[in-house]
């Protein structure tokens, strides 16, 4: 179930399982689709003459809505449609879907009760669509109960019906005492640090998704090997790819969602705030080898980050994102800045000034904690911002970029 974060507002998408069209209805169904892929495919024939998707909507509009019967809505969605996908577009669309606002489309009740979607294809024409009574709209249901609303719909080529739901979520304060600082990585999807701001220790700290990464290398592998028979011509080879392509983002899919729940589920448990580090993992040159590039791009930064956003907003968890800058050099013991990580083993950082070693995954995910706090208590930026991390003086400074307003930070210890 995808979840979408705009602002304070959350949205998730559920699929509704539709019964069998009679032979009349099945045809205006038809109709309907032939009609927005032939408005689709008007619409890219301009896309090279094209600058911007409103230039795009000034040389089709007029031509498409004097030929086609379909509503002004859904032609400024296929325009959206094409535009969207102008960069990857290579031979037109062969399939789509069909997305309808609240104006043309409305659940009504059959003569026997049965829930229907009456869809409104052109003005004063319509056909009703009977829903399925399964898990599905038990599931719809219950969401509708707890406060949740649909205003818009998508018509999927396989007759089924997608519902974006949506709700308010108020923005939690972000003043709790402990704070889940989360570091996403290569090598495990999640390392967590659970930190007491008030006497400064870590609680706990815990790995999460470290299946993702070894089950992404086998996944590279096997395609590997696929691609090269494809390469050859088989058939057979490129079936699997497509396949083993499809179960490989499921399972990506399945376990950022899994790992973001363990993640709100321990704060919950702590009464914490989460606290995550904004990365840009993609398009961007990197002085990498092809290989770490490669780990990189594996990173299901996006995908995790929603569902976390996501878990947060339905909890009432309060969640930052921080500035990535130095959480992965930052010494916790002496505040010193450096590369930090262990000749012979990558995994481990060292610190050259203070001696410090200890796992990097777990230090990164610390440094996003406390760099959090730093953030939360520094509303007034004229001031000073105290923060206790151990014991022993240290300064933070090396957390904050240099351009940072003239932020002043400093540690208090006891």
């Amino acid at each position: 179930m995808p979840y979408f974060l705009d602002g304070e507002v959350l949205r998730k998408c559920i699929l509704l399982n539709t019964l069998r069209l009679t032979p009349k209805k099945q045809k205006v169904f038809d109709r309907v689709f032939v009609e927005y892929l032939r408005v689709l495919k008007e619409t890219v024939k301009q896309l090279p003459n094209a600058n911007s998707s409103t230039q795009l909507h000034h040389l089709t509009y007029s031509s498409i809505r004097e030929s086609s019967f379909l509503p002004s809505d859904v032609v400024q969605e296929a325009r959206k449609d094409v535009w969207a996908k102008r960069k990857t577009l290579k031979n037109g669309f062969k399939r789509c879907s069909i997305r309808l606002n609240k104006r043309w489309f409305r659940l009504v009740p059959s003569n026997r009760g049965n829930p229907c979607l009456k869809v409104t294809y052109s003005p004063s024409k319509a056909f009703v669509i009977p829903l399925k009574l399964d898990r599905g709209f038990q599931r719809f249901n219950s969401f509708i109960e707890d406060g949740w609303s649909y205003g818009n719909i998508s018509l999927l080529n396989d007759g089924r019906v997608a519902m974006v739901l949506e709700k308010d979520f108020p923005e939690p304060e972000n003043s709790r005492r402990y704070v889940v600082g989360v570091d996403v990585g290569s090598s495990m999807l999640a390392a967590v640090t659970v930190y007491d701001t008030e006497t400064s220790k870590v609680e706990r700290q815990l790995f999460f998704g470290r299946d993702v990464a070894n089950k992404q290398r086998r996944f590279f592998e096997r395609r590997r090997e696929l691609q090269s028979y494809a390469d050859k011509g088989s058939g057979k080879a490129k079936k699997y790819l497509r396949k083993l392509k499809h179960k490989q983002r499921n399972f990506v899919k399945n376990r950022s969602g899994e790992v973001a729940k363990q993640t709100v589920t321990l704060a919950k448990r702590f009464d914490a705030s989460v606290a995550i580090e904004k990365l840009g993992i993609r398009g961007r040159k990197r002085r990498f080898s092809k290989k770490s590039n490669r780990k990189i791009n594996l990173i299901p930064y996006g995908r995790f980050k929603e569902f976390l956003s996501a878990n947060c907003e339905t909890e009432n968890v309060p969640l930052s994102v921080v500035d990535a800058y130095h959480t992965s050099m930052w010494c916790p013991h002496c505040g010193a800045v450096n590369k930090g990580h262990h000749s012979g083993n990558y995994s481990l950082y060292k610190c050259k000034l203070c001696g410090l070693t200890m796992n990097s995954d777990r230090k990164a995910s610390l440094a996003v904690a406390v760099k959090s706090v730093l953030e939360r208590t520094s509303q007034d930026l004229t001031k000073p911002c105290f923060v206790q991390i151990s014991n022993t003086r240290v300064p933070v400074n090396g957390l904050v970029r240099p351009d940072a307003d003239g932020s002043t930070f400093a540690v208090q210890h006891v």
